[in-house]
């Protein structure tokens, strides 16, 4: 089971190569054109990506002519996105922890993708949320990428897959639908390499009710949940939960 703070550690450099290794850049390109709509981002415009990896998002939007910050606590990830985006004059990447935040009406958009939230206790969950709608203008947006719980309680509970050509990934999932908490153990194989690495993960899902509720609560209100990162309605049998919100 995952340690308190488990994302300390997790996001290294193994996770960095299997991370890359299922992202392109034709699909990045696809995801921005959708966050650029949804988001309604005029040109120029300023984007929070929290956290923001290696900077798939937030290099691809700086091309794009907009003024971005990516803030992760992940030092690989960091490092990663520096080296493949520091060239782009108009994106700073930060480190720093998303639940202290220090924005206060600074930005058009905010951005968290992949499952990157729902780390931390529920208390903390919601001042985190709180701390991004803090950073927002009034009138400005959010959007957040996650997992749909409905969904998540239906999926087998182990699962093998390969990431790119030389690692391969055994994935131990346990989702308690009562307190919406999904433990997953990993264990990591790589070619020609006899260890096997073990991390574990633990992440909190809500439901589009609970996001609802808790985006009211940050002074902000739900316009839209969508199925992924296309202008694909969200329903119950969707694997993704990507919540768009407004700050009032």
């Amino acid at each position: 089971m995952a340690t308190r703070e488990w994302f300390r550690g997790f996001f290294d450099d193994t996770y960095l190569e299997i991370l890359t290794a299922q992202k392109s850049t034709r699909q990045t390109r696809a995801e921005v054109d959708f966050l650029t709509k949804a988001l309604r981002l005029k040109p120029g415009g300023r984007v929070l990506d929290v956290p923001c990896g290696f900077g798939r998002h937030a290099g691809e939007l700086a091309r794009r002519g907009y003024s971005v910050v990516g803030v992760d606590l992940s030092r690989a990830m960091l490092r990663e996105a520096r080296r493949r985006y520091h060239e782009r004059e108009r994106l700073r990447f930060a480190r720093g922890d998303m639940r202290r935040l220090p924005y206060r009406e600074e930005f058009d958009a905010v951005i968290c993708i992949y499952t990157s939230f729902g780390y931390f206790s529920e208390r903390d969950n919601v001042a985190t949320l709180g701390k991004m709608a803090r950073a927002l203008k009034p009138g400005g947006r959010l959007l957040i990428d996650h997992r749909n719980p409905v969904f998540d309680a239906t999926l087998p509970k182990r699962v093998w897959y390969r990431s790119g050509p030389r690692i391969f990934v055994l994935s131990d999932l346990r989702f308690d639908q009562r307190t919406g908490i999904q433990d997953s153990t990993w264990l990591i194989l790589r070619l020609g390499d006899r260890r096997v690495l073990r991390k574990s993960v633990r992440v909190r899902l809500w439901t589009r009710r609970q996001w609802e509720r808790r985006l009211r609560q940050a002074g902000m209100r739900l316009i839209r949940a969508y199925a992924d990162l296309k202008d694909v309605a969200f329903d119950t049998t969707s694997g993704r939960l990507i919540v768009l919100a407004e700050r009032r």
